[in-house]
């Protein structure tokens, strides 16, 4: 090939990946780069051929209150002592504001904004939120005010209650104030966010809410970091030449709304992250059926073949 090449296959991606930094760190001189080309990512469909220009990161966390030692009658102490399920419910309901912001000070603070270029070419791909809903399984969209459908997904981060408990749960009723209650957040991050600032930012917002008497305790897991390459890089540059001289059409831009450890690489390598995929939504991604058209396979590789020698033409180059 036109440029040197070094390969690295990362198999912890689905658990958050939570020793890739720290090989990637341990490993730096061996694995120093110009650019950094990823594949785990899609395209529109078979007839819009797109590029990936960025990914967002995830950082998540379980929050656990303890109110009585035991479950104790709510006739004998209902409304006298602090209910668990009642705080979580409040911290679920204060999480966003009536714009659908999340509401922890701080949360967005150095994001990078879309540009109007990119909100442009983002209403290029041919959407169709009909479609969208029913793959979602759902009736209507929500989100932040102001935004698109895909710009949230894509561009904007997040906060999702995953899971809510406490009290009894069997049949029938038990009037208790419960002992314990239990939430489970997990928080999408956009390119200017660090998951560090946003796990002090979350505990200090709980902190702040937990009335006296209702003890917590925040456990987050392994975070990882969001990932975004300007669309004026010229390495992403050679990737649209590539693709477009391969499939033959116009390419066009998207974002994964999902995460991945790509931006370790490109923290610590300090190389611009380029995403070359092929798979596309009928693929059944984590499926048990889960397939690829092996056409498309085909024009990935020679999608791949072309880029080698436009990065070492124009990149090198300039």
């Amino acid at each position: 090939p036109a440029v040197n090449l070094k390969l690295l296959v990362e198999g912890e991606e689905e658990s958050g990946s939570p020793h890739f930094r720290a090989l990637v760190e341990e490993r730096a001189p061996r694995l120093t780069a110009d650019a950094v080309i990823v594949s785990d990512t899609g395209m529109w469909s078979e007839d819009t051929p797109t590029v990936c220009t960025g990914m967002r990161g995830v950082a998540d966390c379980e929050i656990e209150l303890y109110g009585p030692d035991q479950d104790i009658h709510s006739g004998s102490f209902g409304g006298a002592v602090p209910n668990p399920a009642t705080v979580a419910a409040r911290l679920v309901a204060a999480l966003h504001d009536e714009d659908e912001r999340v509401t922890v000070p701080g949360f967005y603070d150095g994001i990078v904004e879309l540009t109007d270029r990119e909100r442009e070419l983002f209403a290029e791909l041919p959407f169709d939120e009909a479609e969208w809903l029913r793959t979602a399984k759902s009736r209507a969209t929500l989100g932040e005010a102001g935004h698109t459908t895909l710009e949230r997904v894509w561009a904007r981060p997040t906060a999702e209650v995953n899971g809510i408990g406490g009290g009894y749960q069997g049949p029938g009723g038990k009037t208790v104030v419960p002992s314990s209650a239990h939430l489970k957040l997990s928080f999408r991050l956009v390119a200017g966010q660090d998951p560090d600032k946003i796990e002090s930012a979350v505990r200090d917002w709980v902190a702040s809410r937990v009335p006296a008497g209702i003890r917590h305790e925040i456990t987050f897991g392994a975070a990882t970091r969001p990932c975004l390459t300007p669309l004026d890089h010229p390495a992403l540059q050679s990737v649209v030449r590539a693709m477009g001289r391969a499939f033959g059409q116009k390419i066009l831009f998207t974002r994964e709304g999902g995460s991945g450890p790509a931006a370790d690489l490109q923290d610590v390598l300090g190389a611009p992250v380029l995403f070359l995929g092929i798979s596309v939504p009928s693929d059944g991604w984590h499926a048990p059926n889960e397939k690829v058209e092996l056409d498309l396979l085909l024009k990935g590789v020679e999608t791949t073949a072309y880029l080698w020698g436009d990065l070492a033409a124009h990149w090198r180059a300039s």
